[in-house]
C-alpha cells in the first residue's frame, strides 16, 4: 500500500483520499493512511460505493476496471499489471451475489421496441430543448454542498416550457453537468462548447451519452430489482431513456442491465425514424413537422419560432413575440423569411408574409438602452399607448419600470434583461446603443468548460502523504509494514499470527502476543509453546491481526 501511495501523482493521490473519505486533518501519517486504506472493514464500506457496472467490470478481472480500483485503493501493483486486494474481492463476490445474474427475463415480458423507441428518441430531444433553454433567460443556479445545480424554481419553469415534469428534468440537467454540456457564467448558467455541438448531435449519439450516465449510476440493487420486479425498480429517468415504458423493462433497458450499451445504440438505431427534410408552414401560422427534423434545421427553425408540443410530429408556433425575439437576437427579415423558405414544403402562406411585414415595421418600437449616469437602462417608446401599457403591466413589474422625464421610463435591471422581458410580455422591444442605433441583444453566451479537480486542502494534503510515502524506506515496503502490524499489535497487546521463513524454502506458522519491538528483531510470548521467542523481523512473511484493536 505504502508503495501504492508512492507511485501516485498529487491529483490522483488528492482524488484518492476524496473517494475513501480519508481525514484530512490531524496527525496522520504515511502507515496510518496505509493501514486505513487497508482496513477490510474500511475495503467493504468502498465497494459498495462502487455501482454495478464499475463492480461487475472489476469482478471480471478488466484491466481497465483494476486500474480505476487502483487509483481507489483497492488494488495495488503496477499500473500495467494491477492486482485487486483480497478484501476487495470478497466484497466483491458479497456484493454482487444480490445483483440479479440468476433472473432470467423472458422476451415475450418486454416492452414493444416502438413505444421504447418513441421515449428514447423523445429523450435525446429533449435534452437538445434543455441546452436550448439555458439561451433563452438567464437561469439561475446555486453551487453548494449537493455541488453545482439548477435551482428547483428554475428547473420547474424550464420543466413548463418544455410540456415535461420536473422529476424528469432535474436528473437530465444532472447528467448535463456530469457530461460538460453546461457550466456558470457570471449568475446565469448558460451552455458550453461541448454543450452546443451536443445540441446538433445525432439523437443516437445524445441517447447514448444520457445512457451511459444512467448505466455509471446504476446501483446493484436497482439493476436487480429491474431484473426481478421492473414495475416497482422503474423510474422516472428508465421511463424517459425507453428502459421501461410504464414499468415494463425495454429491450434497451435489458442490454443496458447486462453492460451492453453497443448493442442497445445499434438496436435503437434500426428503430429510429428517418428525418424529415421540411415542415408544413400553415395560414394560422402553425408549423408542422411531421417527424424529427435534423438536428442543424431544429436549431434554425426555433430560432424564428417557439415549440407547443414536441413528439416524433412536433409543433412549432410563429408569432410576432417569436419574430420580434429572432430580430432582436440579431437576424434581419429577410434572414427569418429565407430560414421559412428554406424549410417549408408548403411555400410561404400570405398570413406569414404579412406578420413578417408587420414584425418588421414595429420592431424597435420600443428601445432600451444603457443608462448613461448610473447601473440600470432607460426604456422609451414614440408611442404613447405602449408607454402607458408599460408602466401599468403586472408582467413586466419586476423590472421596477418607473416615470423618468417625459417619455420615458428607468430600471436598474440591465438592457438585456430588460428587452428579453418585454419580448417576453409581447412588447416590440430592442437594445440601442448610446447613439441610438439598434443593436442585436448581447451574443450567446458560451460557459467555459468546468474544471472539475481537488480541493486546494486535498491537494496539499496529497503532497504531505507523497513526500512522507516517499521517505520511508522504498526499498522494503513489506518489512515497514509488518513492523508496523507488530508495533500495533504490542501497543494493544493483541494476539498475532505470524508466518516465519525458516530458510531453505521452509515456512511455519505462530500465535504470538507482541512485547517489544526494536533494533529488527521481535520479543513475543508464544502461545502454543508458552515461550518466549525472539525474531528477526526480516523472517517475518506476514502478519494477521487477530481483531482489529483499538490503539490509544
Amino acid at each position: 500500500m505504502l508503495q501504492l501511495l508512492r507511485s501516485l501523482d498529487r491529483t490522483d493521490l488528492a482524488a484518492l483520499a476524496s473517494w475513501r473519505r480519508l481525514s484530512m486533518r490531524g496527525s496522520n501519517g504515511a502507515m496510518d493512511i496505509a493501514e486505513a486504506l487497508a482496513d477490510e472493514a474500511d475495503i467493504g464500506e468502498a465497494v459498495g460505493k462502487l455501482g454495478w457496472r464499475d463492480a461487475s467490470r472489476l469482478a471480471s478481472g478488466s484491466v481497465e476496471a483494476l486500474q480505476s480500483a487502483r487509483l481507489r485503493g483497492l488494488a495495488v501493483g503496477t499500473l500495467e499489471a494491477p492486482e485487486l486486494l483480497p478484501a476487495a474481492s470478497a466484497a466483491l463476490t458479497r456484493q454482487l451475489a444480490g445483483a440479479g445474474d440468476d433472473v432470467t427475463v423472458e422476451r415475450a415480458d418486454l416492452a414493444p421496441l416502438p413505444q421504447a423507441t418513441e421515449r428514447a428518441h423523445g429523450a435525446a430531444q429533449l435534452a437538445a430543448d434543455a441546452i436550448a433553454s439555458l439561451d433563452l433567460a438567464p437561469r439561475a443556479y446555486r453551487d453548494g454542498r449537493g455541488g453545482l445545480q439548477l435551482g428547483a424554481t428554475t428547473v420547474r419553469r424550464i420543466a413548463a416550457e418544455l410540456h415535461t415534469e420536473q422529476t424528469v428534468l432535474s436528473p437530465l440537467f444532472e447528467w448535463m453537468l456530469d457530461l460538460g454540456l453546461c457550466s456558470p457564467v457570471a449568475d446565469a448558467m448558460r451552455p458550453t462548447a461541448a454543450g452546443r455541438a451536443f445540441r446538433l448531435s445525432a439523437p443516437l449519439d445524445r441517447w447514448r451519452r444520457l445512457a451511459e450516465c444512467w448505466l455509471a449510476e446504476l446501483s446493484v440493487a436497482n439493476r436487480a430489482g429491474l431484473l426481478r420486479d421492473s414495475a416497482s425498480h422503474a423510474t422516472p429517468q428508465t421511463e424517459l431513456l425507453g428502459l421501461t415504458v410504464e414499468g415494463r423493462l425495454s429491450q434497451l433497458g435489458l442490454l443496458l442491465t447486462h453492460d451492453d450499451l453497443r448493442a442497445a445504440a445499434e438496436l435503437l438505431a434500426s428503430a429510429l425514424p428517418e428525418e424529415v427534410a421540411g415542415v408544413y408552414l400553415q395560414p394560422d401560422l402553425s408549423i408542422i413537422a411531421p417527424g424529427p427534423l435534423a438536428p442543424v434545421d431544429e436549431q434554425a427553425l426555433q430560432a424564428v419560432a417557439s415549440l407547443e408540443r414536441r413528439g416524433l410530429a412536433s409543433s412549432y408556433r410563429l408569432s410576432e413575440a417569436s419574430v420580434t425575439h429572432a430580430l432582436g437576437t440579431g437576424l434581419s427579415i429577410a434572414e427569418i423569411e429565407a430560414t421559412l423558405a428554406r424549410l417549408s414544403l408548403t411555400g410561404i402562406p400570405q398570413p406569414v408574409e404579412y406578420l413578417l411585414r408587420e414584425a418588421s415595421n414595429r420592431h424597435g418600437r420600443v428601445r432600451v438602452r444603457e443608462h448613461p449616469v448610473r447601473p440600470g437602462t432607460i426604456v422609451t417608446s414614440q408611442d404613447p399607448a405602449l408607454m402607458d401599457a408599460l408602466r401599468v403591466d403586472a408582467a413586466v413589474a419586476p423590472l421596477g419600470l418607473r416615470q423618468s422625464g417625459e417619455g420615458a421610463l428607468v430600471s436598474s435591471a440591465s438592457r438585456d434583461t430588460v428587452v428579453l422581458m418585454l419580448l417576453d410580455a409581447r412588447y416590440p422591444a430592442s437594445a440601442e446603443n448610446a447613439e441610438g442605433q439598434l443593436v442585436p441583444l448581447r451574443p450567446r453566451e458560451t460557459a467555459p468548460a468546468r474544471e472539475l479537480g481537488p480541493s486546494d486542502a486535498a491537494l496539499r494534503f496529497a503532497d504531505a502523504l507523497h513526500d512522507e510515502a516517499t521517505r520511508l524506506d522504498a526499498g522494503d515496503d513489506a518489512q515497514t509494514w509488518v513492523q508496523r502490524q507488530l508495533e500495533v499489535a504490542r501497543r494493544a497487546k493483541s494476539e498475532v499470527t505470524v508466518r516465519v521463513d525458516l530458510g531453505g524454502g521452509k515456512e511455519t506458522t505462530l500465535r504470538l502476543v507482541p512485547m517489544s519491538v526494536a533494533a529488527g528483531r521481535l520479543r513475543a510470548r508464544d502461545l502454543a509453546a508458552d515461550v518466549e521467542r525472539t525474531l528477526p523481523i526480516r523472517a517475518i512473511l506476514e502478519v494477521q491481526l487477530s481483531e482489529q484493536p483499538d490503539v490509544e
